[in-house]
């Protein structure tokens, strides 16, 4: 028997749509009012709950705001499991993963919501901690895995530091373009990824291929 008629508590797939829809719902309130602006009153009310179960979930609207941005965190990282198990080129490699982070990173919801960490970053910089540690980091050790499956290729380098400097290289400046207001189209976005990935392979590859071809075709000259 249905046990939901009976008042029997939800199944889990409900309890996850429940979250889900909390979680949507209340992105779109602390979007629409800013962090200050928003009260749990107001996204219950929105959710179309009561303040009770919206409390019984979160003790107060940072542990709210902390749950949309590990829900958000989460849906940008799962994908870099798929490149980290990527067997082709380390040029395509890098190139798919540099187009992935910068797109999802350019969306709406995204920009809007690094905005909101930015400008409460002095209030609550627990916000900005929280983004690097469960977000950044994760990204870097994904891309930093991604250079150990190359080792052979790759200069003698520090492959973390490495992929620090790939996200800032590949990724941050169409962000802090977005921050403050200015587009980027998608032509722009990959005129941006593949000069930034060819600047990046010049320097960590063991050797440049198109210096390596000069340099055989110097030595078949001299024989």
């Amino acid at each position: 028997m249905d046990r939901r008629g009976c008042g029997g508590r939800p199944k889990t797939s409900e309890l996850e749509q429940r979250e889900e829809h909390i979680l949507r719902v209340a992105g779109e309130t602390f979007l629409h009012f800013g962090f200050e602006g928003t009260t749990m009153d107001a996204v219950a009310e929105a959710a179309r709950i009561s303040k009770r179960t919206l409390y019984a979930r979160y003790v107060d609207k940072t542990a709210l705001f902390n749950a949309i941005l590990r829900d958000l965190i989460n849906r940008w990282l799962i994908p870099l499991d798929q490149f980290q198990s990527e067997q082709g080129e380390l040029k395509e490699t890098l190139l798919a993963l540099a187009r992935y982070l910068t797109t999802f990173a350019l969306t709406p919801q995204s920009i809007n919501v690094n905005r909101m960490i930015i400008s409460e970053a002095q209030r609550r910089p627990e916000f900005g901690r929280l983004v690097d540690e469960v977000g950044r980091r994760p990204a870097i050790h994904a891309i930093a895995t991604i250079l150990r499956g190359r080792r052979a290729e790759l200069r003698q380098i520090n492959l973390d530091t490495a992929a620090e400097q790939f996200m800032s290289l590949a990724v941050d400046r169409n962000l802090r373009l977005a921050y403050l207001g200015i587009r980027v189209n998608a032509e722009q976005i990959e005129t941006w990824v593949r000069a930034s990935v060819e600047l990046f392979l010049a320097g960590v590859m063991r050797q440049n291929p198109v210096v390596a071809e000069r340099v055989g075709e110097s030595n078949s000259a001299e024989t």
